[in-house]
C-alpha cells in the first residue's frame, strides 16, 4: 500500500459569525487540498408589495451537516439532507424539501409543482477571473486575456433574467395498479384520487424495492435464478427470518411502481400503489410498468431532494473500482483514476447549475401552503443575497490572497421557512501559507473592493484590509 501524501497544516481562523470548518483531502491522484466550509442560514421572511420573500438572517447560525440525514431518522429512506463535508462540487445543487400543495389549497387529482432559478435582472459582480488552486501563484498573461475575453462574453453567460434551472414535476393524488380480470387482461392504472398536499419524497417516486419472506408459501414458487444465497442471506441478520429473494430498483429502492414479473408470480400480487410524482414527458402509466416488470425497461424517478449516494445514474460517477483490491488496518482507500468529482453534487441532474454569484432569482410554485406568509397564491418567490464569503491568506513574502468560496448547495425547506447556503473553498495544499482567515463581505463597498483585489490587474500585496 502506498503511503498516503503528506499535507501540511494549516491554521484556518473563523473570523465569521457564521459555522465553518477546514479539512483536508486527497484526489484520485494523491495530491492533497484543503478544503474550507461554511454555512449561511436564513428565514423566509414576510413578502414585499412586489411578492417576493425577504431571506432575514437566522437568529442561530445554521450549523454544517457532518454525516447524511434520512426522513424519518431510518436509513430504509430517503436522504432528507447529506453531509457538507464534501472535498468538491463542480455545480451548484438545488434543493426543494416539504409539501407539494395543491393550488388554493383545493383537493385536486393532478397539479404540477416548479422550482425555477433565473440570473439577477442586473448583475451585481462581474464574472470572477480564471484563478489557480494555489491562490499566491502569479495570474499569467494567458489568465489575463482568458478573463479579458471572459468579461466580452459575459452579456451571453449572464443575460438578465436568464434561466439556470427550470424543472417542474407532476404530482398526482393516490392510485393504485391492479391487475384486471379475464376479459381485459394485464394492468391497469387507476385514476388518482383528489389530494391537498403530499410530501415531497422519492418514496412516492417511480421506484422501490420487493422482498419474498423466507417462510412464506411465496418462497417456494420463486425460480432459482433470482433466490438469494446462502451468503447473501447472511447480510440479513437484523431479520427474523432471512428473505428468499430481493431485489430493488437501482434508481431509487425507495419509490413505488417497482415489481419485476418473478415477484409477481411468485407472490400472485393483483394491487400494488402507484406512483404520485412524476415528470411531465414521462408520465407513469401500466404500459410502462409492463415493460419494467420484464426487464424492457427502467424508471424514471422524479424528485426535488437529493439523490442516494449508491443510486443509479449517480453512482457510476464514482468511476471503475478493483474488487480484487484488499483494505487491511489503517488503509485509506484510493479514489478510483477515472472517478468523477460531479459524483458530489447531490441534486438531480436538472436541479444544478453554475455556481451562483448572488441576486439570483429562485421561485417555488405549488410548494408551499398558499396561506404562508412568504408566498403568494402558492407562489414564493426570493432573491438570494448580494455577499461573500472568502478566505485571507498571507504567505512567507508577506503576499495576500483573497480568495472567495462558491455557493454550491442552497437547500430550501418550506416547512419550516429556511434556506441554508452551502459555501466551499477547495486550495491545493503546497504549503505556501500557513494560515487563513475566514471573513465575510455583504456591503457594496466591501464586495467592490474584494472583486477589484481579484482582478488580474490588480497588485497583490498586504496593504488589502478586508
Amino acid at each position: 500500500m502506498t503511503p498516503l501524501p503528506t499535507i501540511p497544516a494549516l491554521r484556518f481562523d473563523n473570523r465569521t459569525v457564521f459555522d465553518a470548518l477546514h479539512f483536508d483531502t486527497i484526489d484520485q491522484h494523491d495530491i492533497g487540498f484543503h478544503v474550507i466550509v461554511a454555512k449561511i442560514g436564513y428565514r423566509l421572511g414576510l413578502c414585499d408589495e412586489r411578492g417576493q420573500a425577504q431571506l432575514q438572517p437566522l437568529d442561530t447560525p445554521a450549523a454544517l451537516y457532518t454525516e447524511d440525514r434520512f426522513h424519518e431518522d431510518r436509513v430504509e429512506c430517503s436522504v432528507r439532507v447529506e453531509s457538507d463535508l464534501a472535498p468538491y462540487k463542480p455545480r451548484c445543487d438545488v434543493i426543494v424539501l416539504g409539501d407539494a400543495h395543491a393550488p388554493g389549497g383545493r383537493p385536486a387529482k393532478s397539479f404540477d409543482v416548479t422550482v425555477r432559478v433565473q440570473m439577477p435582472d442586473q448583475p451585481a459582480l462581474l464574472p470572477e477571473p480564471p484563478r489557480p488552486l494555489n491562490p499566491f501563484q502569479p495570474i499569467s498573461g494567458t489568465v489575463r486575456r482568458q478573463w479579458q475575453s471572459k468579461l466580452a462574453g459575459a452579456a451571453d453567460t449572464r443575460t438578465p433574467g436568464r434561466l439556470l434551472i427550470n424543472k417542474s414535476v407532476r404530482v398526482t393524488g393516490p392510485r393504485e395498479l391492479r391487475r384486471a380480470g379475464v376479459l381485459r387482461p394485464g394492468w391497469q392504472l387507476t385514476s388518482p384520487s383528489p389530494v391537498v398536499k403530499i410530501p415531497l419524497r422519492y418514496e412516492y417516486a417511480q421506484g422501490g424495492e420487493c422482498m419474498v419472506d423466507g417462510g412464506s408459501v411465496a418462497a417456494s414458487r420463486v425460480p432459482e435464478q433470482w433466490r438469494l444465497t446462502p451468503e447473501q442471506q447472511s447480510n440479513y441478520g437484523h431479520m427474523p427470518v432471512a428473505p428468499a429473494a430481493h431485489g430493488a430498483c437501482e434508481y431509487n429502492p425507495t419509490g413505488r411502481g417497482f415489481a419485476p414479473e418473478w415477484y409477481l408470480k411468485a407472490t400472485r400480487t393483483t394491487r400494488l400503489p402507484a406512483p404520485q410524482l412524476e415528470y411531465l414527458d414521462v408520465p407513469f402509466s401500466a404500459r410502462m410498468f409492463a415493460r419494467c416488470s420484464q426487464g424492457k425497461s427502467e424508471l424514471v424517478p422524479a424528485g426535488l431532494g437529493f439523490v442516494g449516494r449508491a443510486w443509479l445514474p449517480r453512482r457510476k460517477l464514482v468511476g471503475t473500482i478493483d474488487p480484487s483490491a484488499a483494505w487491511y488496518g489503517d488503509d485509506v482507500p484510493r479514489l478510483p483514476g477515472d472517478f468523477d468529482f460531479a459524483y458530489w453534487n447531490g441534486a438531480p441532474h436538472d436541479q444544478q447549475c453554475d455556481h451562483p454569484a448572488g441576486g439570483e432569482q429562485v421561485t417555488l410554485v405549488n410548494l408551499s401552503a398558499p396561506d404562508a406568509p412568504f408566498a403568494r397564491d402558492g407562489v414564493v418567490r426570493f432573491r438570494l443575497p448580494h455577499e461573500r464569503l472568502f478566505a485571507l491568506g498571507v504567505n512567507a513574502t508577506d503576499a495576500v490572497a483573497a480568495t472567495p468560496l462558491s455557493i454550491d448547495t442552497i437547500i430550501i425547506d418550506t416547512a419550516s421557512a429556511r434556506v441554508e447556503v452551502t459555501w466551499r473553498l477547495c486550495l491545493i495544499a503546497d504549503g505556501e501559507f500557513a494560515e487563513v482567515r475566514l471573513l465575510h463581505a455583504s456591503t457594496p463597498e466591501q464586495l467592490q473592493r474584494l472583486q477589484h483585489w481579484n482582478s488580474p490587474e490588480q497588485t497583490q500585496d498586504s496593504s488589502f484590509v478586508a
